[in-house]
C-alpha cells in the first residue's frame, strides 16, 4: 500500500517540476526578449539635441531578439518580398531560361 502511494506522490512531484521548469524557461525567454527589444529601441532612439540614447552596433541584439522570437514560434517580417537572387523584385515565377554547357549555341 505504502509503495503505491510513493508511486502517486512522485508521479505529482514530477508534474508539479515540469510545470514550474517550464514556467522558468518561459520567464527567461521573455526576460531576454524584452531586453533585447529595449536594447534594440535605445540603440535607434535619438534625444532631441541629436544624441543617440546608446552608441553600439545592434547586430548582435538583433540576432538575439530574432532568436527570442523564434522561441516563442514568432517571425520577424521581411522589409521587402525579394526571391533571393538580390534583385528584390519578388517575382519566383520568371526564372531565367536553362541553358545547355554541352549543347552549341544555335
Amino acid at each position: 500500500m505504502d509503495t503505491k502511494l510513493e508511486v502517486k506522490k512522485s508521479k505529482e512531484e514530477d508534474k508539479d517540476n515540469d510545470v514550474l521548469r517550464e514556467r522558468l524557461e518561459d520567464l527567461v525567454k521573455v526576460t531576454v526578449l524584452l531586453w533585447s527589444a529595449a536594447l534594440l529601441t535605445f540603440s535607434y532612439v535619438r534625444l532631441p539635441d541629436g544624441k543617440r540614447i546608446l552608441e553600439f552596433d545592434p547586430t548582435f541584439i538583433a540576432s538575439v531578439f530574432s532568436g527570442a522570437l523564434a522561441s516563442f514560434g514568432m517571425a520577424t517580417a521581411a522589409k521587402n518580398k525579394s526571391n533571393g537572387n538580390g534583385n528584390g523584385n519578388g517575382n519566383s515565377q520568371s526564372a531565367p531560361p536553362v541553358q545547355s554547357a554541352i549543347d552549341p549555341k544555335k
